[in-house]
């Protein structure tokens, strides 16, 4: 009886550790000068095949960090003042943290052109078909209704269709949708009526799968939403404001300010 109950708790917690796997991961970046210092700029960050453009500010060390990327190849792009523009591709495959070093020269007084190819387009490491939605596309999207433009942005991939009261039918199949929010799966079913609000304006990217779901994801056979929600990346004081309307009297909006400082974040939406 006693080996009995210690083999339920390991079981247990190993459920635990398999229901907290997601597909993203870490990067945490470093951009210095010839001596090894750390230099304060902007830098790029770009995936082509994850639809994915995001820009980050290192601190005064010269440090950054970016989390809740997709897995992918990207391609960083730095520069500054007084130094040559630079970049490095790094690749994100697991959920380790991937530590980036980007070395930048003091500018000749040459112009150099360098072409080069589009090398973050394809994943080598992804075998089966993935349908992402990323930064630049969510933000140059269609208006939508209020409470809608989660579901828009999901209609506009192939094999998806809506019902009459805008519940997402992957392949056809009714009521067969799982969203995840940020690694965390949701059960239930998600309508513009019912489930949590989120809208689009709230992500950074989105992974749509219709076969060949993920294990930890597998619970619903007949499409998954994968959602990374945005996160502040750049230290101070931030804000914005969103509004929006259309025909039939139809108008909504909202105001943002935070503040962030380290790895803390405090912010007010109304």
């Amino acid at each position: 009886m006693w080996l009995f109950r210690c083999v339920a708790i390991l079981i247990f917690f190993s459920a635990l550790g398999a229901l907290g796997q997601v597909n993203t991961g870490e990067l945490r970046l470093k951009i210095t000068d010839t001596a090894g210092l750390g230099v304060k700029t902007s830098a790029q960050l770009i995936s082509e095949a994850n639809q994915y453009s995001n820009t980050v500010t290192t601190n005064d060390a010269g440090y950054a960090q970016l989390a809740r990327l997709p897995y992918g190849v990207y391609l960083i792009r730095t520069s500054a003042t007084g130094f040559a523009p630079a970049e490095k591709r790094i690749q994100i495959a697991s959920a380790i943290p991937v530590d980036a070093v980007i070395k930048l020269e003091v500018a000749g007084v040459t112009t150099v052109v360098k072409v080069t190819d589009t090398g973050t387009l394809i994943d080598p490491d992804q075998p089966s078909s993935i349908m992402r939605i990323g930064t630049q596309q969510i933000e140059d999207r269609v208006g939508s209704l209020p409470g809608r433009s989660l579901q828009d942005l999901v209609n506009t991939q192939p094999g998806w269709l809506y019902e009459g009261n805008a519940v997402l039918h992957p392949r056809g199949s009714e009521y067969q949708t799982q969203f995840v929010i940020d690694g965390i799966p949701l059960t239930d079913n998600r309508s513009p009526s019912f489930g949590p609000e989120l809208e689009a304006d709230d992500l950074d990217s989105m992974s749509i799968y219709t076969a060949g779901f993920p294990a930890e994801y597998g619970r619903r056979m007949g499409g998954v939403v994968e959602l990374n929600t945005s996160t502040e990346v750049n230290p101070g004081l931030h804000g914005k404001l969103v509004l929006a309307g259309g025909s039939n009297d139809t108008a909504n909006g909202y105001g943002q300010i935070q503040q962030k400082w380290g790895s803390n974040l405090f912010g007010v939406t109304a």
